[in-house]
């Protein structure tokens, strides 16, 4: 009887040291399959990685006005932004390189705080998608259990960057194809009434899927702002998205100030 007791009693604390470890396994295990799914829906990782550039045309409409924006990326972290008003030819950059990020004021030149850029090179100039070798990248990503987008449930990873920034990535429950992100934005400057950096709450939403080079690509982006200095809606109509475009590391710098008496 006593054995049976002290077998019985081993059982038990087994029981209990499966039950303490047992739920983080169990939700790592989530991610991972969540993630898997995710980018071979999208169409699997090789695609994924056989596309150096991205060239997005995009028209973004708010309830007062529209503006041409003109995406290009490269691997690893290359981002540009050129943005046309309607009814004007000439566009305006802002970009993120290997130096930093960097944005047009007043025709000069202006280098953003590195808080900014970091999260500008992690977010904005991340090329595949913040789940998408997430852990070589060295963020950490946790399952927030589930929340419904546009009618259907979605799985909600979170994510934080190695920088800190942190992100909801959407994940539809039967598609496995990101639906929406939401997040906290930083801002240049000093918000005036915490003295801390300025932000935006931001969510972007996704749907439109459609194949290019193999890989699926959202074609409607629905963008809300709110909590911040900007409170407004968006609609980004795509026009086109090219990949594999050439496109030279220096295309992506500030362009040189013009030279004095021009």
């Amino acid at each position: 009887m006593r054995v049976s007791s002290v077998r019985a009693g081993a059982l038990v604390a087994l029981a209990s040291v499966f039950s303490v470890f047992t739920p983080s396994l169990a939700t790592a295990q989530s991610v991972d399959e969540i993630v898997t799914k995710h980018i071979a829906a999208r169409g699997g990782y090789e695609k994924i990685k056989a596309i150096q550039t991205i060239k997005i045309t995009r028209t973004v409409a708010t309830p007062f006005s529209s503006v041409t924006v003109v995406t290009y990326k490269k691997r690893p972290n290359l981002v540009r932004f050129d943005q046309t008003p309607k009814g004007q030819t000439a566009a305006t950059p802002r970009g993120v390189n290997a130096d930093g990020a960097w944005d047009i004021v007043q025709g000069q030149v202006v280098k953003r705080p590195d808080n900014v850029a970091l999260e500008g090179r992690e977010t904005d100039g991340d090329f595949d998608g913040l789940l998408v070798d997430w852990k070589e990248k060295g963020h950490t990503v946790t399952l927030d259990g589930k929340e419904a987008i546009g009618g259907s449930d979605a799985h909600k990873p979170q994510v934080t960057t190695r920088g800190g920034s942190v992100r909801n990535v959407f994940i539809d429950a039967k598609t496995f194809m990101e639906t929406g992100v939401s997040g906290v934005v930083l801002l240049p400057g000093v918000d005036p009434r915490t003295k801390g950096p300025r932000t935006q709450q931001s969510a972007w939403t996704y749907g439109d899927y459609r194949e290019v080079n193999g890989v699926k690509f959202p074609y409607s982006v629905d963008e809300e702002r709110t909590a911040g200095p900007i409170t407004t809606s968006m609609a980004h109509f795509t026009e086109k998205i090219e990949v594999n475009v050439p496109m030279d590391d220096s295309f992506f710098a500030p362009p040189a100030a013009p030279p004095k008496g021009n």
